[in-house]
Parts: C-alpha cells; sequence; structure tokens
C-alpha cells in the first residue's frame, strides 16, 4: 500500500464489505456475507454496500445513518431514484426506513429538474389522482393532473407526502 492508502499493483485485493449487523468487515462470499444474504440482506455491487432488510428497521435507520455522506454522493452522481440490483430505489429503500422528511426533501430538491425525477413526480402524481379511496371529486383526476403540473403546485414536500401514502 503507497502512502495514499491506495492498493499497488502488487497487492492483491481482498474484497471486504462492511457488517451493518456487527460493525465489522467481512469478506465478500464468506460465510457470514452468504449468511447475511440468505436473511434478507441487499448487496448493493455498484456503490459496495450491504443494505439490512427493509423489516429490521432499526438496524437499517442505524445504518443509513452511519452511511449518509455515502446517500448524498450517490443522489448527486446518479440519483435518488437509482436502482439496487434491479429491484427496488434507493428512495424507495429510505421511505421504507421512514427516514427524515427534512432529509429527503433536500435530497429530492438535489435531483428535482433531471428527467427520472420528473418521471417519477408525474406517476406519482397519477397514482394519487387515480387511487380508488381518494374522495371523490367533481373534478376529472386528468384535469387536476394538469392544474398540479402546469403551476407546480406540488414541491419536494407535497410529492413524498404522496409517495409515503403508496410505498
Amino acid at each position: 500500500m503507497d502512502i495514499s492508502g491506495q492498493l499497488t499493483e502488487h497487492e492483491p485485493a481482498h474484497e471486504k464489505i462492511y457488517n451493518p449487523k456487527s460493525n465489522r468487515m467481512i469478506a465478500i462470499n464468506g460465510q457470514v456475507y452468504r449468511k447475511l444474504l440468505f436473511g434478507g440482506y441487499i448487496h448493493w455491487r455498484e456503490e459496495r454496500l450491504l443494505i439490512p432488510p427493509l423489516h429490521k428497521l432499526l438496524i437499517l435507520r442505524r445504518y443509513l445513518s452511519f452511511i449518509s455522506y455515502r446517500i448524498w454522493n450517490i443522489v448527486s452522481e446518479r440519483s435518488l431514484l437509482a436502482v439496487v440490483n434491479e429491484k427496488i430505489s434507493l428512495l424507495q429503500v429510505l421511505l421504507k426506513a421512514n427516514w427524515h422528511d427534512f432529509t429527503l426533501c433536500q435530497l429530492l430538491k438535489l435531483c428535482w429538474e433531471r428527467e427520472e425525477t420528473k418521471a417519477y413526480r408525474n406517476n406519482v402524481l397519477m397514482k394519487f389522482l387515480h387511487h380508488p379511496n381518494l374522495a371523490p371529486s367533481k373534478y376529472r383526476p386528468s384535469a387536476l393532473y394538469d392544474a398540479f403540473t402546469k403551476t407546480n403546485a406540488l414541491g419536494p414536500e407535497g410529492i413524498l407526502a404522496l409517495a409515503r401514502a403508496f410505498y
């Protein structure tokens, strides 16, 4: 290893990942790693993160607090809608963990004008306006959709409030 902490060409890289359950580094494809995957943990290979199961809220929230700087980097470089292993978006993980609304709004503002975020906002609004439990309205859902989108009435806070209803 050189003085900057980078591996040199002559050193083999030992593939390890942080285990949020034990607060230690573990070998990828080792016995503990396989046991965690079997127990519902998700290995997000692109970001080198081991995400706890979504139903273990205490561990998940603690872990997300621990890696919050990485979350900001992922959102700024990619998107809050980055998909983890073609299954679930980062936003859905944060919503399932009941992440802080203020932080989620700030993350959403970071990528608010990106095309995929606009498509997501439209999708959430359409789900809301066509939801069967929505109180009947004298307006058509398409007219409400046009009114909301053209006036940009729903900011990040409104979209997150609607999204929480669906996740």
